[in-house]
C-alpha cells in the first residue's frame, strides 16, 4: 500500500497550501502554515523535499509551501536549445534537442553553478574507514588521502534528495571495505540533489563532469586505470554514472541501482544510462511501476544495461507493503539510532525504490548467490521454465557485486534476468527444482487429482515444508513427470531425505475424478529429484575464472554435461512408492534409485510413456458404478 501513502502525503500538502491561500494570507493563517512547514522541514528526509531549491518557473506553485529563506532568487533560467554552459576546467555542456521530449522530458534546464552544487568526494579505505573529504573544486586534495591506485576503486553516487550521510551509503561503504581492500569514494552532491526534480536531473550532468575530472586527475597524477573503476549509482546517480562513462574512455563497470524513470525512460542513449557507458553495465530494477501509468514507481522498466536484473519482476518488493517494516528497519539498519531512523524514513517513503541499494549491499557479504536467469517473463521464471545458464553461460548471472562474473561480453545482446528475493534483512533466496515422476504401475493410465506436499529433511533433521499445490489441486497424469520451482531462505541442497504427503480430491467439473466404490485414490511415484539451481549456476560462473587460466573450451563443455542432482526413491530400492490419500511416505537418496540429470529437470512435464488416452472400459466402468449408486439411492 506504499502508493496510497504517497498519494495521501501529496494530497495533504496540497490541501494545506490551498487552505493557506484561500484564507487570504492573513497573519494568523500565514503564521500557522509557516510553522507547520518549518516543523516538517526539520525532518531529515521529508525536510529535503520542503527545503528543495526552486527554479523560478515553479516559484508561483511551490513558493507558498516554503520558508522565504530557501526560495532561490538567483536560479539560472533555462537556456535556448544548443546553448553551451561552461564550467571552467570541467568543460562545457550544451542543451541539445536530444534532451527534450514533449512527453518524456518536457523541461530541459541547465545545471546550477559548481559553487551551488558543491560536490564533495569522501575517500574511504580500510586504514581510513571514516573517510577524508575532498571538495571537488580542490581535487588535488585526494593525493593527501588514503587513495592508492594499486587498489580497485568503487565510486558511489546518491540520487534525488539524498546526501552521503544516508544510511544505505554508509552500510554499503562498510560492506565493501569488509569484503575487499578497496578505495571507496562517495560523491555528495546534495547542493544539487535537493532541488526540484527537473533541476536535479539537470544537475546530474555537472556532477558527472566533476567525477570524470577526478578520474582523469588520478589517471595523470596517480596512474589510475579507468578499467579498475566501478561506479555505483542509485536513482539519478545511475544516470550520472552514465554521463561519467561518456567522458572516461574504458571505464570498467557501472552498476545502476533502480535508475530514475521520469525524464529518462524512452529517451535516447545520450540522455540516460546505456551499455556503451562502461565495459560492463549491470542494472537492478526494483520499482518499475511507471508513475506515468498511474503506478507509484520511481524506477525504470526499460532495460538499459548489458544485464538487467528484475528481482520479483522489478515491481512489488516483499515486505514493502507492510508498515511493520518501518520500526523494524529503525532497529536493524545502520550502526546507530540516527542511522536507523534515517533508513526507516526511506522505507516509509520509497521502500521499493531503495530496495535496489539494499540488495546490492547484501550481496557483498552474502554466501547466498543471488542467481538470476534470462527468461521471457517473470511468470515463465516462476514456472521453472528458464533456469539454464545456456551453453555459453551468458543466460544467468549473480545479482550485485558478483555480477562481474557474468560470462557474457559487451558484444552480447542485452539480457534481462529474473529472480525472487525475500523480505530481509537478508534478502537472498536459494532456488530448487523438484521433479516428481508419477508411476503407472497397473498400466491403466488415467490421472490422480489432489494436493501434494513435499517436506525436505536437512542434515540437522530440520523439516522444511513446500506445498506444491498451494494455488489449486493438481491433475497428475500417470506415467508423466512434473517439475516444481521452489525457493527458501536456507540452503537445502544437502537434503537427502523427503516426506511426500498426498491428499486425493475430486474435481467437481470432471465426473471421471469422482471416487465411487472401486477406485484408486493413491499416488504412485517412481522417484523424487532435487536439484539446487543456484549451485549449478555458481559452478558455471566460477568456470569463467578457471577458463582464463588456460582451461580448454572442450573441457568446459565436458564439465557442463556432469551436473549432480539428488535422486530419492523407496528406501529399499523398490521401483514404485505408493502414497495413500491422507498419508505420508518417506523417500531417501540411494544408489538403488533410477538415475536423473538436470537437463530432464528443466523441461516441462515430460511424458515417460506414450500419450495417454482414457480407455473406454474405464469410462464405461465408472459410469456403470455411478448409475448403480444412483439407482440404490432411489
Amino acid at each position: 500500500m506504499s502508493w496510497a501513502w504517497r498519494v495521501a502525503a501529496v494530497t495533504a500538502v496540497v490541501v494545506v497550501a490551498a487552505v493557506g491561500q484561500d484564507e487570504g494570507g492573513g497573519e494568523t493563517s500565514g503564521g500557522f502554515l509557516s510553522g507547520v512547514m518549518s516543523g516538517l522541514s526539520t525532518l531529515p528526509y521529508l525536510g529535503n523535499v520542503l527545503r528543495a531549491s526552486v527554479h523560478p518557473l515553479y516559484q508561483p506553485l511551490v513558493g507558498p509551501l516554503q520558508p522565504s529563506s530557501v526560495i532561490r532568487e538567483d536560479a539560472q533560467e533555462g537556456g535556448d536549445s544548443g546553448e553551451e554552459h561552461c564550467f571552467g576546467e570541467l568543460g562545457c555542456l550544451a542543451l541539445p534537442d536530444a534532451f527534450f521530449h514533449a512527453v518524456h522530458r518536457p523541461i530541459n534546464l541547465p545545471p546550477y553553478r559548481r559553487e551551488e552544487v558543491g560536490v564533495v568526494f569522501t575517500v574511504h579505505a580500510r586504514e581510513d574507514p571514516q573517510g577524508t573529504p575532498v571538495p571537488a573544486m580542490h581535487v588535488e586534495g585526494v593525493l593527501n588521502s588514503s587513495f592508492s591506485a594499486r587498489r580497485p576503486t568503487k565510486v558511489i553516487i546518491h540520487g534525488f534528495l539524498d546526501h552521503t550521510g544516508v544510511t544505505w551509503m554508509l552500510d554499503m561503504v562498510r560492506a565493501l571495505l569488509a569484503a575487499q581492500d578497496l578505495n571507496v569514494v562517495t560523491v555528495d552532491w546534495s547542493g544539487g540533489s535537493q532541488a526540484l526534480y527537473s533541476q536535479a536531473t539537470a544537475n546530474t550532468r555537472l556532477v558527472a563532469l566533476e567525477v570524470a575530472h577526478l578520474i582523469h586527475f588520478l589517471q595523470d597524477k596517480a596512474a589510475l586505470e579507468p578499467r579498475h573503476v566501478h561506479i555505483i549509482g542509485h536513482s539519478l546517480g545511475s544516470h550520472t554514472a552514465g554521463y561519467v562513462g561518456e567522458r572516461v574512455l574504458g571505464l570498467g563497470r557501472i552498476t545502476g541501482l533502480d535508475p530514475a524513470e521520469p525524464f529518462f525512460q524512452f529517451m535516447p542513449p545520450a540522455v540516460r544510462l546505456d551499455p556503451s557507458d562502461a565495459l560492463l553495465v549491470d542494472v537492478i530494477h526494483t520499482d518499475a511501476d511507471s508513475i506515468f501509468n498511474f503506478g507509484a514507481g520511481f524506477g525504470m522498466r526499460q532495460p538499459v544495461g548489458h544485464i538487467d536484473f528484475y528481482p520479483n519482476d522489478g515491481r512489488s518488493q516483499p515486505g514493502c507493503d507492510s508498515l511493520a517494516r518501518v520500526p523494524l528497519t529503525a532497529l536493524t539498519d545502520g550502526l546507530s539510532l540516527l542511522e536507523g531512523l534515517d533508513a526507516a524514513q526511506k522505507e516509509f517513503v520509497a521502500c521499493h525504490h531503495n530496495r535496489a541499494a539494499k540488495l546490492f549491499t547484501d550481496s557483498i557479504l552474502s554466501r547466498c548467490p543471488y542467481t538470476a536467469f534470462h527468461c521471457a517473463s517473470y511468470t515463465h521464471y516462476l514456472k521453472g521454465k528458464c533456469v539454464s545458464c545456456g551453453s555459453e553461460g551468458s543466460r544467468c548471472a549473480r545479482l550485485g557485486l558478483p555480477a562481474d562474473r557474468w560470462r557474457g561480453t559487451n558484444n552480447t545482446k542485452q539480457v534481462s534476468l529474473y529472480l525472487s528475493t525475500g523480505q530481509g534483512p537478508h534478502y537472498c533466496l536459494y532456488h530448487y527444482l523438484v521433479r516428481v515422476a508419477v508411476a503407472d504401475p497397473g498400466g491403466v493410465g488415467g490421472s490422480a487429482h489432489g494436493r501434494l506436499r513435499v517436506s525436505l529433511i536437512t542434515e540437522d533433521g530440520d523439516i522444511k515444508d513446500f506445498d506444491l499445490s498451494k494455488e489449486r489441486p493438481l491433475v497428475l497424469q500417470r506415467g508423466q513427470s512434473y517439475s516444481f520451482f521452489l525457493d527458501h531462505s536456507e540452503d537445502l541442497s544437502s537434503a537427502t531425505e523427503a516426506l511426500v504427503h498426498w491428499r486425493y480430491e475430486t474435481d467437481l467439473f470432471n465426473p471421471l475424478s469422482y471416487c465411487v466404490l472401486f477406485c484408486d485414490t493413491s499416488l504412485a511415484i517412481t522417484r523424487l529429484t532435487l536439484a539446487s539451481v543456484d549451485t549449478v549456476a555458481k559452478e558455471k560462473q566460477e568456470r569463467k575464472i578457471v577458463a582464463t587460466k588456460g582451461k580448454s573450451a572442450k573441457n568446459e563443455e565436458d564439465e557442463d554435461e556432469v551436473e549432480e542432482v539428488v535422486v530419492m526413491c523407496h528406501k529399499q530400492g523398490r521401483s514404485v512408492v505408493i502414497v495413500e490419500s491422507e498419508a505420508m511416505v518417506k523417500v531417501v537418496a540411494s544408489p538403488l534409485c533410477p538415475p536423473a540429470n538436470l537437463s530432464t529437470l528443466t523441461a516441462d512435464a515430460t511424458t515417460t510413456t506414450s500419450a495417454f488416452t482414457y480407455p473406454m472400459e474405464l469410462v464405461t466402468a465408472g459410469l456403470q458404478s455411478l448409475s448403480s449408486v444412483l439407482s440404490a439411492m432411489t
